[in-house]
């Protein structure tokens, strides 16, 4: 074995060689040899001559050293013919005398020889005490020997730990002694924490915790938990040299000899900051998901592995009409179209079976109206890192417009075709050496001659219409001109004098050149008249639209998307009140104009449709006005694509439906406010039927009373009515309830008093009540003789915060009253209900000697109460 004088070697050559003196000395003879094995052969290592030794020792003399004796004597090597091989002893340095000791182990492993030579034979050997100093030395340099090779062992295997920590560079591995201090720092935790090794060596790893986890004596509880339980994991912030906060997961653990005390702690850090933000994207992103599928415009829905639809987004209820319960098993299949529901369930269960993809379109009921309207649909299976089918997911998306667009387009092509066919393209060739031209029979026709008609340059352009004649004369000049491009290009009108028929022609044609000269001009002529008339068309087309844009309050816009220019009309200044130079012509001044709460939403509608493939889009928003204020919108917009698919430009209109919106918000308040007042009209009917029939003897005198009771009912949601069922005059309440009665005493009833609005549930309750008052007296008090008379007043009380409103009814001139009534009748009963539990009213009713007194009283705000009214 190759000798080291590596420092770290616990084992110095000096003991080595102490060992071969020792030996010389003690066997008194010249030489002395520790020989090692190398393979099959053994090498010197160490070796000693004695300073009066004449020869010199061959470095050799060990190559056919080998024994199989534990300790081999030779006294004179040349006098023994058994060791004739051993040439190089024998021819080495003079060498007579030989003795040989094995360097073995405990365990049998064989480390070389220990030698003693001479030059001069011994016959007599060596002593019994030299034999067992000799074998003494031996033992002791097997020790040294395995001292050194366990040295070495241990040394590689320290080097193989270094290594394997310093490669772990993903991981930040360190240790620390009892107290906390760092002992060893491998490279990645240079590379994830910042600091050196001799930069913290001897330091407290506290300097990697935040200052709040060093507060809370987080360090110190790492320690304790790993004494305690034998691993102490966190995941946590940590600092970095720099102050950077990393996120990261690891676990401190004791670090143990080998009888189980400890030495330390090894503590193992991993950042897992990217991850951590990857997490959270992830969740974030999830999210996002789960929010665009709510506000998906378009039907987004989950099913499980077995093909069960398990969710629907908002989309797919709202136009279905459906609820959650319907979809279970085929029970969503209800909104397809009978003639297609089975063809589309067999698709979809035929993806099912195959666990494949599907797409398929499917005409869905819109609930708000019956309709059906074309819907995509598209489905994938969803499969988790073993391929295993775990759930499915698919959307549908409105194509009805682009299907009605594509059938519009299937047409157009159609008719192109047709067209393309029926299109008569001629060819003409003038030879202009020989003043020679030739038409077909097309362009003849073009110029209104029979077939067989001659043609010549003369033909042609007497035909030309005069108008274009000029233009006709200078193409064909130009295009033969040799110093100009050769082209003919040129669109003209002929006229055929035999019956005046005029065509427009487009030519176009290339010249040939020969020597600088123009000899032949080649072309082809087509009948374009239909195409001028519909320029002419378009053009008054376009005008006739420009013209709409301006008559319309439509905001119409046209957004280049490559450019993001906007071109508007004139309706954002009309509809809008926008200054020309107040408006921006870009995509991004529209959208800031959006409301903030509608802004975020349209953006993200609008773009899915501009980098999806749809053709239209539409939604509503509230619109930044001039003025400041909002108007409500239902935009809608077409998207152009080139042929790539990629949008170009889109074409839409800003409809302003604020108006409706009011009205529909308007209406729907009315229609709670009409349940109200039926629910409570009803009411009021049952209770006067109830009280009108109860103990009647006489059926015409209860029709009359029940009659006239419903008349001022009536009268007064005639009033209330009319003001929208907000607030009426007080005047034209008591002269509906009243106006019977004052046709026939228009003076005995005296009416007085400020104008009140009455709100109108209290409008309803005085109404039936002086509806009472009249009837009685005019039954049995003041009106029921010719001479009473009536007096009504009402007025306001300001007292305090707090208004109140009084009325006082008060009869003069009738029968007198002699005694108190025996019982309270209905009238006095509908008049407490109808006003005093109506208003939280207070009624008091006086029967004096000279005619009744009834004063009504309740707070001016219970009378005008219109809030509670519309919500009521």
């Amino acid at each position: 074995m190759p000798w080291s004088d590596d420092p770290l070697d616990n084992v110095p050559k000096q003991s080595f060689n102490d060992v071969v003196r020792l030996a010389a000395e003690l066997c008194q003879v010249a030489h002395a040899v520790i020989c090692l094995q190398a393979g099959e052969r053994f090498q010197v290592h160490t070796s000693y001559s004695s300073a009066d030794a004449v020869s010199v020792l061959d470095t050799n003399v060990c190559a056919d050293a080998a024994t199989a004796d534990e300790l081999l004597i030779i006294p004179d090597l040349h006098k023994d013919p058994g060791l004739q091989s051993w040439s190089r002893l024998i021819k080495g340095a003079l060498t007579r005398f030989y003795a040989a000791v094995r360097l073995q182990s405990a365990d049998g492993r064989l480390w070389g020889v220990l030698c003693v030579l001479d030059p001069a034979p011994r016959p007599v050997g060596l002593t019994q005490a030299q034999q067992e100093c000799l074998r003494s030395l031996a033992r002791q340099t097997v020790t040294l020997l395995e001292a050194r090779a366990a040295a070495r062992t241990h040394r590689a295997q320290r080097m193989l730990h270094e290594r394997i920590l310093d490669s772990a560079t993903d991981y930040a591995i360190i240790a620390m002694d009892h107290g906390g201090r760092i002992t060893r720092w491998n490279s990645g935790a240079e590379r994830i924490l910042g600091w050196r090794e001799a930069e913290v060596l001897g330091d407290p790893a506290h300097l990697f915790f935040t200052p709040e986890d060093r507060a809370i004596g987080r360090p110190e509880t790492e320690m304790e938990l790993a004494l305690t339980q034998g691993s102490a994991p966190d995941e946590r912030w940590h600092l970095r040299k720099d102050g950077e906060r990393f996120w990261a997961n690891g676990e401190l653990m004791p670090l143990k000899a080998e009888n189980g005390t400890v030495q330390g702690f090894l503590k193992i850090l991993r950042d897992r900051t990217q991850q951590r933000n990857e997490a959270a994207e992830r969740n974030a992103s999830e999210l996002r998901f789960r929010s665009l599928v709510e506000v998906s415009p378009q039907v987004v829905w989950f099913g499980d592995a077995a093909g069960n639809i398990t969710y629907c987004n908002p989309v797919w209820y709202e136009y279905t009409g459906l609820t959650p319960g319907d979809t279970s098993g085929d029970g969503w299949a209800s909104a397809i179209h009978p003639d297609h529901r089975d063809r589309v369930l067999g698709v979809w269960r035929r993806a099912v079976e195959t666990e494949g993809p599907y797409e398929v379109e499917i005409p869905l009921r819109r609930a708000s109206d019956g309709q059906y309207r074309w819907f995509l649909a598209r489905g994938r299976p969803i499969r988790d890192a073993a391929g295993i089918l775990e759930s499915w997911i698919g959307i549908a998306l409105d194509i009805h417009d682009r299907k009605e667009a594509e059938g519009a387009l299937r047409g157009a092509q159609e008719q192109l075709r047709l067209a393309v066919e029926a299109t008569e393209t001629g060819v003409f060739d003038y030879d202009l050496v020989a003043d020679e031209l030739k038409w077909d029979n097309r362009i003849r026709s073009f110029y209104g001659l029979a077939p067989d008609a001659h043609v010549d340059l003369t033909v042609h352009l007497a035909r030309v219409h005069p108008d274009d004649h000029d233009r006709a004369d200078k193409a064909v000049a130009a295009a033969v001109d040799p110093d100009g491009a050769g082209i003919y290009d040129i669109t003209y009108r002929t006229i055929a004098p035999e019956d005046g028929t005029e065509r427009w022609v487009s030519a176009k044609g290339q010249t040939l050149f020969e020597g600088g000269r123009p000899v032949r001009l080649i072309g082809t002529a087509r009948d374009v008249t239909e195409s001028r008339r519909a320029e002419q068309t378009l053009r008054e087309t376009e005008e006739r639209y420009r013209l709409a844009g301006q008559a319309t309050n439509d905001a119409i816009w046209d957004w280049n998307l490559t450019s993001n220019h906007v071109l508007w009309n004139e309706a954002m200044r009309v509809a809008h009140g926008y200054t020309p130079d107040a408006v921006e012509p870009t995509g991004d001044w529209w959208i800031s104009h959006i409301h903030p709460d509608d802004r975020g939403r349209i953006d993200a509608s609008i773009h899915a449709v501009i980098d999806g493939t749809g053709t239209s889009w539409s939604d509503e928003y509230r619109f930044l006005r001039a003025n400041g204020s909002y108007a409500d919108i239902l935009d809608r917009g077409y998207v152009i694509r080139n042929a790539q698919g990629k949008a170009t430009r889109m074409i839409g209109a800003m409809l302003d439906i604020t108006e409706r919106k009011r009205a529909e918000e308007h209406q729907r308040l009315l229609t709670g406010e009409l349940q109200h007042r039926v629910k409570n009209t009803l009411a009021m009917v049952q209770a006067i039927a109830s009280q009108t029939l109860r103990g009647a003897t006489d059926l015409d005198e209860v029709r009359e009373a029940f009659s006239a009771r419903l008349i001022s009912l009536g009268r007064a949601h005639d009033i209330l009515t009319q003001a929208s069922w907000t607030a009426a005059p007080i005047a034209d309440v008591i002269e509906g309830a009243l106006c019977v009665h004052q046709q026939t005493s228009a003076s005995r009833i005296r009416i007085s008093g400020p104008n009140v609005l009455l709100a109108a549930k209290p409008a309803l309750a005085l109404s039936l009540a002086l509806h009472e008052l009249a009837t009685n007296a005019a039954k049995y008090g003041a009106l029921s003789n010719g001479d009473g008379f009536v007096d009504l007043r009402w007025h306001v009380v300001h007292e305090g915060e707090a208004s109140k409103f009084c009325l006082t009814w008060t009869e003069q001139g009738g029968p007198p009253i002699l005694s108190q009534p025996a019982r309270r009748g209905f009238g006095s009963r509908l008049i407490e209900r109808s006003f005093a539990a109506e208003v939280n009213g207070e009624v008091k009713l006086t029967y004096a000697p000279t005619g009744l007194v009834c004063r009504l009283e309740a707070s001016l705000a219970s009378m005008q109460d219109v809030h509670v009214e519309a919500v009521a």
